[in-house]
């Protein structure tokens, strides 16, 4: 296997003068030569405040271009990069660090204004947008002027496939991060399938929306696209939905990677509800008029989406089934994919071509998947899963690394699922949220809760058990509508919901909540906050 810094290190070279990273509305661009001269001269810098091979060097600030020369500096010098999410608390951030015995912290702006330098003992903290010592105490050489350039660069040949590259502290819905080390197999296995599934190019934009600090983030929407010679992007302020599209229209991306909420907002606010007019639903089974309305809708989503959009990739969470069902109808390019931080992120993927409604596609190359069940085609089973992505275990926790990995060398992924005959995998949940029914049946809830997010006023849900019955928390919208009113039409809504489930799964209740459910940078819902 190649390693995946030697094909970044060969498409650094064919793309020298081609645009590689910019933030969005600032004035930090870099071509891939500008790009490559930054990491030589932060790498001859970090060297000087006396950071070796070996060392732990991390990185905690919002997706932008200095962040992925941060990344490249710490890993190009043999180091391991420790990401951690810029939206933990200084208190987590000040723990991860010394967990992780990091030797040096990167940080962007918005996390020097939260953190107390001093508490960080003998890290180092640098300023990542300005190259600079955080601390006005810490007399440290300064940064080197940028070097003539020079394209002689050796990123990879004294580095090991099985080396750990990158420890990605986890922000999981139902436990406390976990630093999950990932090998440069791992990373290069992940790169290598992008580009053979998804070829990109010198030429091909995307806007990069993700948290670099997620492994999904930093797969997809910073090795892979430099892997391939594509100008990333990144957003950078927060993510509102006015300024994504205006982004969207303005970049043109070629892809868009992305979690379920960016899509189902759009397609629930603006193409269901005009598909399920009773008039646009009796012009859709004719022929003539189907063509038309989906010609006609789908080239305004493609506009939306800046009108270059080869494909989407929705990753992180499973997708809302009827919003799958619209996508699928318009005959949109989308595709599932399912992974998560220990396979670095890739499990299952399927090109929009083949995917098969309401799956997560098939086991990636080299991958095995195997589902802990008597009759995995009907019954469903924990996912176990084995190969080139899968990580080496959890740093410095020996505890959770053995109970993550059974005596023939399966991760216990601890997420349900059922595969047919041909290999599509379906999730069905997390075997922590499944709330055992009355008579022992298996009741998942993630199955409840997208039926309920079809629903009239339904924004967002969670579906837990208390007191032996099963209870919907619902976050709704209540803009222009009385409380009396919202509690009549959450009635109606129970009433449909019940009569679309089996007896031994309905809810109980609809309980309204006042605010947004806590989540996760990917807007997965934190749940062991509610049950």
């Amino acid at each position: 296997m190649e390693h995946y810094l030697k094909i970044i290190e060969r498409s650094v070279k064919n793309n020298w003068q081609q645009p590689a990273l910019s933030d969005y509305q600032e004035e930090t661009h870099y071509t891939y030569g500008e790009m490559a001269m930054e990491v030589e001269r932060v790498k001859e810098w970090m060297c000087r405040l006396g950071i070796k091979r070996g060392d732990k060097v991390a990185i905690c600030g919002k997706s932008c271009a200095n962040w992925g020369v941060s990344y490249l500096s710490i890993v190009t010098s043999g180091c391991v990069a420790v990401s951690i999410l810029p939206d933990f608390t200084e208190e987590n951030i000040l723990y991860l660090v010394r967990h992780s015995e990091a030797k040096l912290l990167f940080v962007g702006e918005s996390v020097k204004r939260k953190i107390c330098e001093s508490d960080f003992d003998n890290t180092l903290v640098i300023n990542m947008e300005r190259w600079e010592s955080v601390s006005q105490n810490q007399n440290l050489p300064p940064i080197c002027q940028r070097q003539n350039q020079c394209q002689n660069l050796d990123w990879h040949t004294d580095l090991n496939l099985d080396d750990i590259a990158l420890i990605n502290y986890t922000s999981g819905t139902t436990d406390k991060p976990k630093g999950v080390m990932i090998t440069s197999r791992a990373l290069s296995s992940n790169v290598i399938f992008g580009l053979k599934g998804q070829p990109n190019g010198p030429g091909d934009q995307v806007l990069g929306m993700l948290p670099l600090a997620h492994i999904f983030g930093i797969m997809f929407d910073f090795l892979y696209q430099i892997a391939g010679g594509t100008h990333i992007v990144y957003l950078k302020k927060a993510p509102t939905p006015t300024l994504i599209m205006k982004a969207f229209h303005e970049i043109r991306p070629y892809m868009i990677l992305t979690v379920p909420l960016l899509i189902e907002k759009i397609i629930n606010s603006r193409v269901l509800p005009v598909m399920n007019k009773p008039t646009m639903k009796m012009l859709w089974h004719v022929p003539t008029f189907r063509c038309i309305i989906r010609r006609k809708i789908l080239g305004k989503l493609k506009a939306a989406f800046g009108g270059r959009l080869r494909v989407m990739i929705i990753g992180g969470a499973p997708l809302n089934t009827e919003v799958e069902r619209c996508l699928k109808k318009l005959h949109f390019s989308f595709t599932c994919g399912y992974g998560m931080t220990e396979c670095a992120p890739l499990i299952c993927y399927a090109s929009p071509e083949t995917m098969k409604t309401g799956s997560v596609g098939r086991a990636v190359d080299g991958i095995e998947i195997k589902i802990n069940s008597e009759e995995p085609t009907k019954k469903p089973g924990e996912i176990l899963v084995r190969g080139d992505n899968v990580f080496v275990g959890y740093f410095a926790n020996q505890d959770a690394t053995d109970n993550a990995f059974d005596s023939d060398g399966w991760f216990h992924t601890g997420d349900m699922g059922i595969v047919d005959q041909l290999g599509n995998l379906t999730l069905k949940g997390r075997c922590k949220n499944m709330i055992l029914g009355p008579s022992g049946q298996n009741i998942y809830p993630e199955e409840i809760e997208a039926k309920l997010l079809t629903m009239p006023r339904v924004l967002e849900t969670i579906v837990i058990s208390r007191d032996k019955k099963i209870i919907a928390l619902v976050y709704p919208d209540n803009n222009g509508i009385d409380r009396d009113e919202l509690r009549l039409l959450m009635g109606e809504n129970l009433t449909l919901l019940n009569a679309s489930l089996p007896k031994y799964s309905q809810v109980g209740k609809i309980e309204l909540v006042e605010q947004e459910f806590e989540k996760t940078p990917k807007k997965s819902i934190k749940r062991y906050l509610y049950k």
